[in-house]
């Protein structure tokens, strides 16, 4: 299966050759797929898109999309599209640049995918999975119970992480996901992506990942990402209401 690792970046030079060179090694390995990588970058001050251009006349395997509309989620929507658009991608894998997902776990995805599974998330929050110990409170809160909401405020009652950010998806399924209208500009993405993947019937499976804190590099995740996360579950629970009435 031809599969695309989509990989949005933001002002990480620091991390982006050692984690493209890893990961490079890591996909030769895994028979039964076709697999390339995607950087979009959001125009990054600090050289990014440089590097990863150095890196694309050594390997052919990395591409590059330079993305000029800022946030997470445009950037997943952007590299979604050009994936579809100009690799014919039969999966589609979400991942973080700064290894906090371990780039091995991508074997794992992938062969649940194999399996059958549509939507496969690496989840922090099922048997196996962890966060790091050394969390201030506030985001370890931030984190298990933002899951909570999304689960009972959305509606995923059955998934324990919503808002992962490592995951692999078919497109076959994303293909009927009307993208320009997920109305998620951050983080909230996640959420939102999966919420209509679950309603068009995707099989979701989840496999246990060990997240783990950037060493190098800031993290993007503000306050107006929280707030929209909020916002988008209020937004999801209507959607559910007015389609119960319409039944």
């Amino acid at each position: 299966m031809k599969t695309t690792i989509v990989l949005p970046t933001y002002n990480e030079k620091e991390n982006i050759e050692p984690f493209l060179k890893g990961l490079c090694a890591e996909i030769k390995t895994i028979e039964g797929f076709d697999i390339n990588i995607l950087v979009v970058d959001d125009y990054s001050p600090d050289g990014t898109a440089d590097v990863v251009k150095t890196l694309m006349e050594k390997d052919s395997c990395i591409n590059l999309l330079m993305n000029n509309t800022r946030g997470l989620g445009r950037a997943y929507i952007a590299g979604f599209k050009h994936a579809m658009a100009n690799f014919n991608s039969d999966v589609l894998i979400e991942m973080d640049s700064d290894f906090s997902h371990d780039i091995k776990k991508v074997r794992e995805l992938l062969e649940a995918i194999k399996e059958g599974y549509d939507f496969v998330i690496g989840s922090r929050y099922i048997k196996g999975g962890s966060i790091p110990k050394d969390w201030a409170l506030i985001r370890k809160l931030n984190s298990r119970y933002g899951n909570v909401f999304a689960r009972l405020i959305a509606g995923l009652y059955n998934i324990k992480d919503c808002t992962s950010g490592f995951r692999a998806i078919r497109t076959d399924v994303l293909k009927k996901v009307d993208l320009d209208n997920l109305n998620a500009n951050g983080y909230s993405f996640q959420m939102n992506i999966l919420f209509e993947c679950v309603r068009l019937g995707a099989k979701v499976f989840e496999v246990p990942i060990d997240f783990k804190d950037r060493e190098k590099g800031c993290s993007k995740l503000g306050l107006n990402d929280v707030l929209e996360f909020m916002v988008n579950s209020f937004k999801l629970r209507a959607k559910i209401i007015k389609s119960c009435f319409k039944n």
